[in-house]
Formats: C-alpha cells, sequence, structure tokens
C-alpha cells in the first residue's frame, strides 16, 4: 500500500509540474522601440500583437524583453529567452532551430519630390547625402555599402523619426528606411512635403530562432493558422492600412 500511494504522489508531482509548466509565459527577446512593428509604452505595435496571437494560438501566455537587435540572438545562445524574433536563417547552426518567416521589412528611398531626384537603381544614389537607419550598411546588400562609402554626406541613425524630419527640413537628400517605418514618422511630421519612395531593396523577410526544436514547430503550426485568419489581415488593415504591408509566403509548417 505504502508504493502505490508513493505511486500516486508521483503521479501527482508530475500533473502538478506538467501544469506549472504549462502556465510559464513563453521569454520572447524583441527589439526596441520601433512604431508601428514595436512600441514599448503600449507593449504593443504590429510585431508585438501578431507575436502574441502567435502564442495564443499555441495556448502559451507570453512574455517580451525589449533589447537592442545586436543582441538578440546572442541572448538566445546565452539560454537567455526561448525566442529571438527578427533573425536571418543561418546555415550550419546546429543547435538553433528557424520559424518560417513571419514578418517582412520592405526598405526603400524616400526623397522630397520637389527636388526632382530620379532614383533607377544603386547606383543613382551616389551623388546625393543619405541618412540610413543604423546598421544599414551590414543589412543591405554590397553595392549599398559601396554607396555609401563614396557618398558626399553618408550617416545612419537609431532615431528613425529624425530621418523624417531631416528629409523634410531639406538637410538631407535621400533617407533609406522600412517604408511602413517612414509612412508612421511621415505621417506625424509637421511638415509633409510631398515624397517619392525607390524601392531600390529586395523585401527583407524575418524569422524567429529557437533552441527546442519542438517549441520552432509549434510556432509555425501556429503562424500558419494566424496568417489564414481574418485577423492576421485586420491586424496589418490596421497598423498599415493596408492587408499584405509586412505579409512573408504563407508558412509551411514542416519547415525547420
Amino acid at each position: 500500500m505504502r508504493r502505490l500511494w508513493l505511486t500516486g504522489l508521483g503521479v501527482l508531482s508530475g500533473i502538478w509540474a506538467g501544469v506549472a509548466q504549462a502556465e510559464k509565459p513563453l521569454q520572447v527577446l524583441v527589439g526596441m522601440n520601433k512604431p508601428p512593428y514595436i512600441q514599448v509604452d503600449s507593449s504593443d505595435g504590429y510585431e508585438i500583437e501578431l507575436l502574441r496571437e502567435i502564442a495564443r494560438v499555441m495556448q502559451q501566455p507570453v512574455e517580451f524583453t525589449y533589447v537592442p537587435n545586436k543582441r538578440i540572438f546572442t541572448l538566445l545562445q546565452q539560454g537567455i529567452g526561448d525566442i529571438a524574433t527578427l533573425q536571418k536563417k543561418t546555415e550550419g547552426q546546429t543547435k538553433i532551430f528557424y520559424s518560417c518567416p513571419y514578418i517582412r521589412y520592405q526598405n526603400v528611398a524616400v526623397t522630397l519630390a520637389a527636388n526632382q531626384i530620379s532614383l533607377n537603381d544603386l547606383t543613382d544614389l551616389a551623388p546625393f547625402s543619405i541618412l540610413a537607419f543604423q546598421n544599414a550598411v551590414q543589412v543591405l546588400p554590397e553595392a549599398y555599402q559601396r554607396i555609401a562609402l563614396t557618398s558626399p554626406s553618408y550617416r545612419e541613425t537609431v532615431d528613425q523619426r529624425t530621418q523624417v524630419e531631416m528629409l523634410q527640413k531639406q538637410r538631407v537628400q535621400v533617407v533609406v528606411m522600412d517604408m511602413n517605418i517612414f509612412h508612421y514618422y511621415n505621417n506625424k511630421a509637421e511638415q509633409g512635403d510631398q515624397v517619392q519612395i525607390y524601392p531600390l531593396f529586395t523585401p527583407t523577410f524575418y524569422r524567429a530562432a529557437f533552441r527546442s526544436k519542438d517549441l520552432a514547430r509549434a510556432f509555425n503550426r501556429a503562424l500558419q493558422q494566424v496568417q489564414r485568419s481574418s485577423a492576421y489581415t485586420l491586424l496589418q488593415e490596421r497598423y498599415f492600412g493596408n492587408a499584405l504591408a509586412a505579409a512573408p509566403p504563407p508558412c509551411d509548417p514542416n519547415e525547420l
């Protein structure tokens, strides 16, 4: 009888441990303030709400930790957090697993229409002063890196509101930034001169990274379900006014 009681106690302990584990929030590492994708003060933005919806479909509570983009992957490798967002797939990683792309960024070059600047490809940027987002030379194509070296005035900034202000005040001729971020700040700008937007860059698709293969698979299944829902379309329309503004290709849950 004593042996049976101990066995039963072990089963009960296992059940309670499982419940505790199920209730433990997923720790998601995300970038710093970057509206309309991430708004730290209100803990929302398109990317935050998308990830929250994916976690809801996974039936998992979620907590977000805001860190500089450069540190996200390193922290995951160090055992901090369960999910590292905004990652590109790196071949040869044996202990890291990647989801399907869950978000798309579209970097563009923007000029004031009144300046009558024509940009057909990256080489056309060479004569102009450029203000780009932080680390642009590291994430954009090699051809862009060469332009940055030869530009008469090339700068990068972490404050993307400043990019729009500098453009509207004629203090820079070209800004390079994500199109949705540009529209967000330009709609709030005091000056609102007409602009020309040039999609000189191919879209960038970002994935989530995991130490757990099972968690990556669960994320993919939930992502596919979210992408097929009306909530996914409505979320993009609410933040961008466009149902496909940040949508990557549909997720194949078997992709890892």
